[in-house]
């Protein structure tokens, strides 16, 4: 398994976070260790990629713009159709 980059990390952290989520939910989905949870919990709520609700994190809206420009950022990298 190759070593995941930051943007990658955070593209996967916030894919999931239409919904309001647990901190354990996202560290077994995101495959992150404690430690990585709690640096990309505080890295996406300095950069207001995230909010809390009740303890679960959510998505803002700046969150889900992020995501999508990510995504299709990484659609264009990896396209091998355009020459």
């Amino acid at each position: 398994m190759k070593n995941r980059s930051r943007d990658e990390i955070l593209m996967e952290i916030l894919s999931g976070l239409d919904e309001p989520e647990s901190r354990t939910a996202i560290m077994y989905k995101s495959r992150l260790s404690y430690a990585q949870l709690q640096f990309y919990h505080k890295y996406l709520l300095e950069k207001k990629l995230i909010r809390e609700e009740d303890r679960r994190w959510v998505s803002t809206d700046k969150g889900k713009a992020f995501l999508k420009a990510s995504l299709a950022a990484s659609q264009i990298l990896n396209d091998d159709s355009s020459g």
